[in-house]
């Protein structure tokens, strides 16, 4: 079943990467037919075999309430309240795409892996092909290589339209998944973790490519964070040296990107920086929050219930929210924004109470994924995200897969894979509890 997941990643990521619009109409296509497919297989896997539990119930108690309500403000919005030009069977495939399929997605990822080292594996490939997309699409936009069809443009001010949305949306994925080069670097031999390190330079590449200031506060906010939160197993020195070596990935990935993105990057995030005005320091978001906040409170019965799902457009905003988390509460109100919240937080709590019990290899995935997923959840703040959930979802769903296998069986053997001894000998040096020893052992360094 763990290879069979590798068919929806590598279809979404080609379609993405090469413009495909892969649709049948009426909100099918060959993205979702796929994962309908696996889907299916799955359930007859679990008729048959019988042996699966439901977990994380929270989790997907949560999801139903959200597509529940959605779907009763899609029909009150539709039927019965009948805002101008709202158009009822695009928000209905909207809906669709948008919300159920991210959370057949999840469900998909979550109960197709049983073991930790497909856990790995899924991670592997699907962190290895959004990156090797970022960098075929750097290729042909520097016209390095003549690729037909590739999906990324130079597109506003200059800055590139990545291929897993607009710039922002693009540079959002790349901060969520960068942590995880890392801790393929950590876990795999020599010659892995060469091509790991070309990955990353392609992702950092395609970062500032994308000048997105709001994947770069992302970082700046979330990765300190979860480094004081993991300061148990981190030490400081480990820190400068990580933190050395993405600032040396970036300046060769900056000089290969080209003079014009220096420029670009220089005059954003320092000129417009030293702007004493919010609105413009912000390009505009402060008051594109102010004015959908302010409608809300036209009708504060829409602070609790919401206008209800795709109503946004039909309000005369000339401008999307850019927030994901405003948009979520302006159309489902808080039952959908709280619902949405509960499952973020019971993905994050999990995953960082299983690093405490799990194997190194484990534990540096984990960790990993908590930094990059941190990252991500900062950076929607500031950008709406509508195609880079789907690989967030896969991601999120995996890392939770792995964070109960090691979680209900803490001494189960360490997932197979290069370099597990090598991570194994540096945590005894460095002085890292190991998994059921009872005691936890200071680690040299750490703060």
């Amino acid at each position: 079943m763990a290879y069979l997941l590798t068919l929806p990643i590598l279809v979404y990521v080609i379609g993405a990467t090469f413009g495909m619009p892969l649709s049948f109409g009426l909100g099918l296509s060959l993205k979702n037919g796929v994962v309908y497919l696996v889907g299916l297989m799955l359930c007859m896997r679990i008729a048959i075999r019988g042996n699966y539990k439901f977990e994380q119930p929270l989790i997907f108690t949560c999801f139903a309430i959200m597509i529940i309500y959605a779907i009763v403000t899609w029909l009150m919005a539709g039927l019965v309240i009948h805002y101008d030009a709202y158009q009822i069977v695009p928000s209905a495939i909207s809906l669709k795409g948008s919300l159920i399929d991210n959370a057949i997605i999840f469900t998909l990822f979550f109960f197709g892996v049983r073991d930790a080292k497909d856990c790995i594996l899924l991670t592997k490939v699907l962190v290895a092909v959004v990156a090797l997309s970022n960098i075929l699409c750097i290729l042909s936009i520097e016209g390095i290589v003549y690729i037909h069809g590739v999906a990324a443009t130079p597109g506003q001010e200059g800055r590139v339209q990545g291929v897993y949305g607009d710039a922002n949306e693009t540079a959002a994925l790349v901060a969520g998944m960068l942590p995880a080069f890392v801790a393929m670097v950590l876990s795999d031999g020599a010659a892995w973790a060469l091509l790991w390190i070309v990955c990353a330079i392609g992702s950092i590449a395609m970062l500032f490519m994308t000048v997105s200031r709001g994947a770069f506060v992302a970082m700046g906010i979330a990765y300190p964070v979860c480094i004081y939160t993991f300061r148990r197993y981190i030490a400081i020195r480990q820190v400068f040296i990580w933190a050395g070596a993405l600032v040396g990935l970036g300046v060769v990935a900056l000089a290969a990107a080209g003079p014009r993105f220096v420029t670009l990057f220089l005059t954003r995030f320092i000129n417009e920086s030293d702007v004493s005005s919010l609105d413009y320091i912000s390009s505009g978001r402060s008051a594109i929050w102010a004015r959908a906040i302010g409608k809300m409170m036209s009708y504060p019965i829409t602070l609790f219930t919401g206008f209800g799902w795709n109503v946004y457009d039909t309000m005369g905003f000339f401008y999307v929210p850019h927030n994901s988390y405003l948009m979520m509460w302006f159309e489902l109100g808080l039952v959908g924004l709280l619902s949405f919240l509960l499952i973020l937080f019971r993905i994050v709590t999990t995953t960082r109470r299983a690093a405490e019990v799990a194997d190194p290899v484990s534990r540096t995935y984990l960790i990993a994924f908590v930094f990059g997923f941190a990252a991500f959840l900062v950076a929607i703040f500031f950008v709406n995200t509508y195609l880079t959930w789907a690989y967030m979802w896969m991601y999120a769903a995996l890392s939770l897969r792995l964070a109960l296998c090691v979680a209900q069986a803490p001494q189960r053997s360490r997932p197979a894979g290069a370099g597990t001894g090598r991570v194994l000998r540096r945590s005894r040096r460095k002085g890292v509890a190991e998994p059921g020893s009872g005691r936890a052992r200071p680690v040299a360094g750490a703060s």
